[in-house]
């Protein structure tokens, strides 16, 4: 089924296979972060799809393995493209218990085997992520000066935006760059911020 990114929180505990694919690398590791808050940092497992598919056996026997410490696993696996269709698809089809599985993908084509699996499967999750606008940026940008009670206007906002070419790791950056240089201090001058700024680009 298609997920949209804020309805995540709604269907995470009732769904084990997550598909998240698209260009927005930002969003995409703040929602595999939700994701994985309540997760012991021992039970998840990090795998590339070329390293799975290269050693399939190994991976099997590592997840389908008992273990005295997981009574719950989460594997994560990176980069993945139709090529690892078929063991997806296996996988769902065992129905394997206390095991949640993360599939992060680069943008996939409406013809894609993985995508159209999750699209269609009512029991796992098709989370597409595109990339951000300036009104979602700003927002976003909002809501952590509101949460940190740091006054600034809607202008400076609006060019910390236009800095930050729509990526949202480099607004984040930007913002905990602000938080830093402010220490206890509850506002920033245009002034300053244009310092900031310019060191990046300097830098």
């Amino acid at each position: 089924m298609i997920v949209k990114p804020y309805q995540l929180a709604k269907v995470k505990k009732d769904v084990d296979f997550f598909l998240f694919y698209g260009k927005n690398d930002g969003l995409k590791s703040q929602l595999i972060k939700e994701l994985l808050k309540d997760d012991k940092e021992e039970s998840v497992y990090k795998y590339e799809e070329k390293e799975i598919l290269d050693n399939k056996e190994i991976f099997f026997e590592n997840t389908f393995s008992s273990s005295l410490f997981d009574n719950y696993k989460t594997l994560v696996i990176n980069r993945c493209s139709d090529k690892i269709h078929e063991l997806i698809l296996d996988l769902f089809e065992r129905q394997i218990k206390d095991t949640k599985i993360i599939i992060i993908a680069e943008l996939l084509e409406k013809k894609s085997k993985l995508r159209k699996l999750f699209e269609k499967e009512k029991k796992i999750a098709c989370i597409p992520i595109y990339p951000d606008t300036n009104e979602i940026l700003s927002q976003f940008a909002l809501t952590f000066f509101q949460n940190h009670k740091i006054s600034i206007s809607q202008q400076d906002i609006n060019l910390i935006i236009t800095k930050c070419s729509g990526d949202r790791i480099n607004l984040e950056n930007e913002l905990e760059k602000i938080k830093i240089y402010l220490g206890e201090k509850k506002k920033i001058s245009t002034e300053e911020l244009l310092k900031l700024i310019n060191l990046s680009e300097n830098h």
